[in-house]
């Protein structure tokens, strides 16, 4: 059993292994008595195939590792035979696989059966975390409710955000409804194949960058393939250690969330970008009128941008401006938003707060703003002064977003207007 997964869980894990596996086997028996009366039969083959195939990825995980490797050997031989083809020559075989999955159930039969609340009746399990999504967002989709279950517990014992599908038309409408950050997608599903469900995820336009990885038998490099063609971004092979899962899950979500913070952020000041601000700017307006709570926005200008730029070039300008983005986000509260609101204008959005606490705020940052000094080289050359002019007003009963930022925009045109290097609150 996986070192990574707690042993209380590895216990449940195993009985619902063993829960599948007798459901699933009364099936394959069927397929097998089959095939003893038509060797031919390409559907039985197959159905006997895909049983001794959920078996060989998943028995490691239930600490039946010999029952695994009798599965694989079961599994190649049925692939061994070509289409047409009568199957005698690996009935013998066959036979004994499906001996030794009826021994192991038998030595099982006393096991208590696991807990009914353990599988959802939709195949979902929600994660119990409030709305606020705080960690990624992982879903599994994997028809065999034993191999979701453990790759489930292995990324929530991890720490992640996990929850997971067995059903691929359900998945769809859990990817539709919840926009999952990372897919963990098995590749052989009945109905809709991992591959097909990946082309479709690929299609809804705000997943396009959302990492899907397939699990895929070990050593089928034609599944690897087909599963990237597809927009998949990695594979694991079954059976798969819990360690390698983690990592390769870990590895993606860093890449998505620089992703995401490059689409947001801007290049020099790593402040928010316009597009960002708008966005939050709306929604705290609306956040604002439903819990009747206060919120102001500031405009920063740098005065006299323009002669710095003449004087010593764009270079130190870029290093006033980066400097000045790093002087506003550390002075500012951590709740409030800041942003590069256009060539040398910054925006600031204090949320939960009035015209005061934001001038008592806007006020600390003309202090910081006024001491600090900009070096124009490593040459030990005098460095620049900077001031700034800041433009306040709180929202009212009868703002939109539009007359909100025009009336900050009018505050902080008088406050250029009246000799700059100060603070106006337009009320």
């Amino acid at each position: 059993m996986p070192t990574a997964i707690p042993a209380d869980k590895a216990w449940e894990l195993k009985l619902i292994f063993l829960r599948e596996l007798e459901a699933t086997h009364q099936k394959a028996r069927q397929h097998f008595d089959e095939l003893l009366v038509r060797p031919d039969s390409r559907s039985a083959l197959m159905g006997i195939r895909d049983f001794f195939h959920k078996i060989a990825g998943t028995s490691y995980a239930a600490d039946l590792a010999l029952l695994g490797h009798l599965a694989a050997v079961c599994e190649q031989a049925c692939e061994l035979i070509p289409q047409g083809a009568s199957a005698a020559p690996v009935l013998p075989l066959v036979r004994d696989g499906m001996a030794g999955v009826a021994s192991v159930l038998e030595s099982f039969k006393t096991v208590p059966t696991p807990p009914t609340a353990m599988l959802s009746e939709q195949g979902l399990v929600q994660p119990g975390i409030g709305e606020e999504r705080v960690l990624s967002k992982i879903l599994v989709v994997d028809d065999d409710p034993f191999s979701a279950n453990l790759i489930d517990t292995c990324l929530r014992s991890a720490g992640f955000m996990s929850s997971y599908c067995t059903d691929a038309n359900k998945a769809l409408d859990a990817i539709a409804a919840e926009l999952p950050d990372l897919i963990v997608l098995d590749v052989v599903m009945p109905g809709i194949d991992g591959f097909d469900l990946c082309r479709r995820v690929r299609a809804h336009p705000a997943m396009q960058l959302t990492p899907i990885i397939f699990v895929t038998r070990k050593g089928d490099v034609d599944q690897r393939v087909a599963g990237l063609e597809a927009g998949g971004n990695d594979y694991i092979a079954k059976p798969f250690e819990p360690q390698e899962l983690v990592a390769r899950v870990r590895s993606h979500l860093q890449r998505l969330s620089a992703l995401r913070d490059m689409a947001i952020r801007d290049g020099l000041t790593r402040c928010y970008n316009h597009k960002y601000f708008k966005v939050r700017l709306n929604q705290e307006i609306a956040r604002c009128r439903r819990y009747k709570c206060g919120l102001a926005l500031g405009l920063l200008d740098v005065d006299h941008f323009k002669a710095i730029n003449d004087t010593h070039g764009h270079q130190v300008g870029d290093v006033v401006l980066a400097q000045l983005g790093n002087l506003v986000q550390a002075t500012v509260r951590a709740t409030d938003v800041v942003a590069r609101y256009g060539g040398d204008e910054f925006g600031m959005l204090f949320v939960e707060a009035g015209a005061k606490e934001a001038n008592a705020i806007t006020v600390r940052l003309l202090e910081r703003i006024a001491a600090h000094r900009t070096p124009v080289d490593e040459s030990g050359a005098p460095s620049i002064p900077v001031t700034v002019s800041v433009g306040v007003t709180h929202l009212v009963a009868d703002d939109t977003m539009e007359t909100l930022i025009r009336r900050t925009d009018a505050a902080l045109y008088e406050a250029k207007a009246n000799g700059r290097n100060q603070v106006k609150i337009c009320l």
